[in-house]
């Protein structure tokens, strides 16, 4: 976690740029849909949830993702694809959005007080939320639509997206780790 690399001059300050910049860009690259040649279509909508947190802390993190979800539940279209509104919270979707802060919150906890965050270990944590969000997610969703396939096939075909996005995720990581530890000098 990065968390104390930010100086504004004020804690509040400091938060309230953050979860503006999380909610901006959660906003503007989550409903994006990234379709790869015979596969699912990945989003990276729980990419940013789980990364957010990860990079920022599970206040940080979490606040910017429930923000998120509000701002899609009234009608803006940041959801997958575009989606917006209230129904998608009930609907066959419904658990994968309420899995968002729940994901934030485990991901941002378990990277705090680390302020040099291991590679290893964001892409493990990244792995933790994505996993948290599909079972999760998919729990609701079969509770709601009978399923033919079984648990084993549905993640064996969810993995590839799965391990895209938490390798984009580790990257992001390393990127914004060497960005802000880069300035400081050796002792």
């Amino acid at each position: 976690m990065f968390r104390s690399h930010v100086k504004l001059g004020h804690p509040l300050a400091e938060e309230a740029v953050l979860v503006g910049c999380g909610l901006l860009i959660m906003a503007w690259l989550a409903p994006q849909v990234w379709s790869f040649q015979g596969q699912l279509p990945i989003t990276p909508q729980s990419l940013l949830v789980v990364l957010w947190p990860l990079l920022w802390g599970w206040r940080t993190g979490t606040t910017s993702v429930v923000l998120y979800l509000v701002l899609g539940g009234m009608g803006l279209p940041v959801f997958a694809d575009g989606a917006h509104g209230w129904q998608h919270f009930t609907g066959s979707t419904g658990g994968f959005l309420m899995a968002f802060p729940i994901a934030a919150v485990l991901v941002g906890w378990l990277s705090e007080g680390h302020s040099t965050m291991k590679y290893a270990k964001s892409a493990c944590l990244m792995l933790l939320g994505q996993c948290t969000i599909v079972v999760l997610g998919l729990m609701w969703q079969r509770a709601m639509i009978p399923v033919e396939a079984s648990w084993w096939e549905t993640m064996t075909s969810l993995f590839p997206a799965i391990l895209v996005k938490c390798a984009l995720g580790t990257l992001v990581v390393v990127f914004v780790g060497r960005l802000l530890t880069s300035h400081k000098t050796p002792a």
